[in-house]
């Protein structure tokens, strides 16, 4: 919903900006002014906010940008090339071990998705041809393990799990498992956690130093700003 609006009112500024045919310093730094509030109220940090527009700011004030024939389009391919810049305009690919299997280690907040995130992904291996495996690792939360096993039978990904037993164990006897069984990755859900909380920090230490994972993905809430 807050993506929804942010796109409502950056598609209003730039309305107003299409509907002058020149445009002025002052008409700039007026839509800018509704960029940055559209971007605050949909929970972009102050500075982050701040910052792309005194980015985009500079940049379009330009008198090469004002006095061309299309200067509002020039300022709104300034904008999509600065908000591209911000959120990455390059994509990460996942390291694929050259030994199988290949391992990710899921981690994150409780509740931030890493449960879903980690059937997705298996999903997204499965159709690249390979045969996911996903381990239950989180012993704590209720259900935990149920929720698993649901995500995992609606994306026809075998679940490994060993009840309530430690997670380094179970992590261990997964990676053996796919081993035996030829499956190429093995994506471990780890319980959430809080920086804070030292035992279960520690918990993910030793899993890392026993399985030695090829890749591990932090799961974060996309509204976290």
């Amino acid at each position: 919903m807050a993506f929804e609006g942010l796109s409502d009112k950056l598609s209003a500024a730039f309305k107003k900006l299409r509907s002058k045919g020149k445009l002025t310093e002052a008409d700039v730094k007026e839509a800018m002014r509704e960029v940055r509030l559209a971007l605050l109220e949909a929970d972009v940090n102050y500075k982050v906010a701040k910052d792309f527009i005194a980015s985009v700011t500079e940049k379009a004030i330009g008198s090469q940008v004002l006095e061309s024939l299309t200067p509002a389009q020039h300022v709104i391919k300034i904008v999509n090339e600065e908000l591209t810049a911000l959120m990455g305009s390059e994509q990460a690919r996942i390291n694929i071990s050259s030994k199988i299997p290949t391992i990710i280690m899921m981690c994150g907040l409780q509740g931030s998705g890493k449960t879903t995130h980690s059937g997705k992904l298996a999903l997204h291996f499965k159709k690249q041809g390979k045969r996911p495996l996903l381990v239950a690792c989180d012993i704590y939360r209720p259900a935990a393990i149920e929720q698993l096993k649901v995500v995992g039978g609606k994306v026809d990904v075998p679940v490994f799990e060993m009840g309530q037993a430690d997670p380094v164990e179970i992590a261990r006897k997964a990676v053996a498992y796919a081993k035996d069984y030829g499956r190429d990755i093995v994506i471990l859900d780890t319980a959430g956690r809080l920086h804070i909380d030292e035992e279960l920090m520690a918990e993910l230490q030793r899993v890392k130093a026993e399985v030695k994972p090829d890749e591990i993905l932090l799961v974060l809430d996309a509204m976290t700003g």
